[in-house]
This record gives structure tokens, sequence and C-alpha cells, in this order.
């Protein structure tokens, strides 16, 4: 017991004075400590990149998006080109894909809402937005009002890390869901129209019969006309 009281305090004294010394060998201590600065350093960087790569991307989304929600009409040169200018916002390696959706929404009975796909267009590639597609799953669809229509812009870049720190390869995706700004809808100039289809098909023997053998193929007219809202009930 007496030896134990002994030992402990010039254990304790040898230890203090360890840190007490300042000699010591710069090599010795670079050699240490410069991996640990530039691992921080390779760290700090890359998870401050790709942060910022992901406000770019949402920044941009947004911007094509506010875009082609003041348009009324649109063609496929014109989406090409709103590729072309995500592509310049975004400073990466890899081409940023988008995809340009309208969707319709109608109320049934019972006040839910059928969502229709009216049109799609991926410029670069990306697959268009299909029917089963919103029939499989429609809950990142906000609320709608009956007949009304909103603009989808869905952007996806692949992110790159330099360095391996923590972050592996992954993709930025974010879905734009506004409404037209000035006008009911977005029309697509190089849509294929399924009414007038449907009208050059019955207009091939008669046209002027269609209303003369009953009259009450009048509202049938009208149903034709208006195919995009009638498209949603399908």
């Amino acid at each position: 017991m007496f030896q134990t009281k002994i030992l402990l305090p010039r254990a304790w004294e040898k230890l203090a004075s360890c840190f007490r010394r300042e000699d010591g060998s710069v090599t010795i201590e670079a050699v240490i400590i410069m991996p640990l600065l530039a691992a921080f350093y390779c760290a700090t960087f890359v998870w401050f990149d790709a942060y910022r790569q992901k406000t770019l991307v949402m920044k941009a989304s947004y911007a094509v998006s506010d875009v082609l929600s003041r348009q009324e009409e649109v063609d496929e040169p014109f989406l090409d080109n709103m590729r072309d200018v995500l592509d310049y916002m975004i400073p990466s390696n890899a081409a940023p894909k988008m995809r340009i959706s309208l969707i319709n929404s109608v109320h049934d009975s019972d006040g839910e809402s059928i969502y229709t796909v009216v049109w799609s267009y991926g410029p670069n590639g990306m697959n268009d937005l299909t029917q089963a597609d919103i029939d499989a799953d429609s809950s990142w669809i906000p609320l709608m009002g009956d007949d009304d229509n909103v603009v989808v812009t869905e952007t996806a870049v692949l992110y790159q890390p330099i360095f391996r720190v923590g972050i592996e390869d992954k993709v930025y995706r974010n879905t734009i869901v506004t409404r037209p700004r000035f006008h009911p809808t977005l029309a697509k100039a190089d849509e294929p129209d399924t009414s007038t289809d449907f009208e050059d098909e019955d207009d091939h023997g008669d046209g002027s019969q269609i209303g003369s053998e009953d009259g009450s193929d009048t509202g049938g007219e009208s149903t034709g006309n208006g195919n995009v809202g009638g498209s949603g009930a399908t």
C-alpha cells in the first residue's frame, strides 16, 4: 500500500512532463498531421461542392419551369432549347436529363381527382411520362381543381464527387409542378390531335350526315372538339 502511494504520484509526474515538453521533430509531426489535414480539406471541398451542385440543379429546374408556365404553346424545338438552357445553367460532366409533361385533373362524382397525361416529352432521351406511371403512383401530384392543368418539369443530374470522402455518385432529382400563369393550358404544337383523327375517320363517308341523322349527335360533336378534357376521362 505504501509503495502504491509513492509510485502513483511519480507516474503522474512523468506523464505530465511529457505534455509539458516542447522539444520534438517537425518532420514526424508533419507526417502525422498532414494526412489528417489533407483529408479534412478534401472532405470540406466535396461536401460544399455537393450542396452547391444540388442548389444549382434546383434553381435551374425552377427557372425552366417558370419559363414554360408563361407559354401558351410549345413545340419540340422549343423544349430542346429548354434542355440547352438547363445544360448551360448546370456545369456538370454528365448531361442533365429533363422531361416536360402536362397533366389534366378531372373530378369524378365522389370528388376524387382523375389525372391524365395530356402530353409528355423528354428532350434528351428521358422516357416520356405515361398514363400507367400516373395510375401507379399519383401521390406526388398536388391537389388540383376540376378540369385544371399543371406543367410538370422533371430534372435529373448525375453528381460525381472528385474525392471519395463519404459521398458516392448520386443523382439529384427535382420535380416542379406549376400551373400555367396566363393561359388555361400549355399546348404542344406537334402533339397529334386524336380528336381530329376521330372526326376525319367519321367524315370519310359524309361528314354532314353526323348531325343530320340524329340531332342528339350535336353533343357528341362538342365532345370531339374538347378532346383534351375528354381524354382525361378515359
